[in-house]
């Protein structure tokens, strides 16, 4: 059944330090009941729960207004309580088989409250062009970016917690290297980066990802001993071309006229023109050498 709704995924924040500290049986009954209360608030303004895996909990609305009053409430418990917490919220259509849920909008309420903070909501234009005005006027504006897995980019809104008064507080995308105002609109859209590799050429457009690795699931397959299966991954979002190396052997890059540097497990951002190369010197002479050209 298709139907469109406001999607609410809510989160424990860092968890994994609440073991350490408490240990098992502490923290166990501290993330059971912050994901209990996260359920409860949910359902007692109007939301639909629909599953809890671990320590989220997912909630379906009819209503951005009640979606909006329950994330308040998340955040209010949060503030007070002894587990943080911090959650995406976006309206769009979903696909509901059984007890799960199905659609590109739910993996944009998972991306945005992947990138929230502690004690913060992310919600993305859709859901406030939803929302009534009183529900809205306390929200602050992070600016236009393209989340991860979306071509076009879109206005992203944070609800803080009432402790979280100052700037700080608020998830900075800056870090991230995906946000761009209203007046970088035009650049960000003509930004390209253009690889070859011996008579391979492909273009990469804003919001696009490619792979280069031993896999022949990656887009650009490079067949060497030390090329890891998913070597590295190269992307363009908000203006920002992003090299990221996942590999053991590392790469070797040389941008513009600057001296060569190695990276391993590492990202870089690809200005000008250059050469990636795929392993470190002791590869020799055979890597394989991919130049590159961002243009925009």
């Amino acid at each position: 059944m298709s139907i469109e709704r406001a999607i609410l995924l809510a989160d424990v924040s860092g968890s994994t330090p609440l073991y350490q500290r408490y240990g098992d049986a502490e923290a166990s009954r501290m993330v059971f009941e912050c994901v209990e209360g996260m359920q409860r608030i949910a359902t007692e303004t109007g939301g639909e729960f629909v599953r809890s895996k671990g320590d989220d909990v997912l909630c379906l609305f009819e209503s951005a207004d009640h979606a909006m009053a329950a994330a308040r409430g998340i955040l209010e418990q949060g503030a007070r309580g002894e587990v943080s917490v911090h959650a995406g919220l976006h309206w769009g259509t979903v696909l509901w088989r059984g007890e799960e849920l199905f659609g590109n909008a739910v993996n944009v309420a998972a991306r945005l409250g992947g990138q929230a903070k502690e004690n913060e909501v992310l919600m993305s234009r859709e859901l406030v062009e939803h929302a009534s005005a009183s529900e809205t006027s306390d929200l602050r504006s992070m600016g236009e970016i393209t989340l991860r897995g979306t071509d076009a980019p879109t206005e992203i809104f944070a609800m803080l917690a009432e402790i979280d008064d100052d700037e700080d507080g608020v998830t900075s995308f800056m870090s991230q290297s995906t946000v761009f105002t209203a007046r970088q609109r035009e650049h960000v859209a003509k930004t390209t980066l253009r690889l070859s590799f011996e008579d391979w050429a492909q273009d990469i457009p804003e919001g696009r990802e490619l792979k280069i690795g031993r896999s022949t699931q990656c887009d650009l397959v490079m067949s060497y001993a030390w090329v890891s299966r998913v070597h590295a991954a190269i992307s363009v979002r908000g203006g920002i071309v992003e090299f990221k190396d996942s590999s053991s052997a590392g790469c070797t890059l040389t941008i513009g006229t600057h001296p060569e540097f190695f990276i391993r497990r590492q990202t870089v951002a690809l200005t000008g023109s250059g050469v990636i190369e795929l392993g470190s010197n002791a590869a020799g002479d055979n890597r394989p050498r991919i130049r590159f050209e961002v243009t925009g």
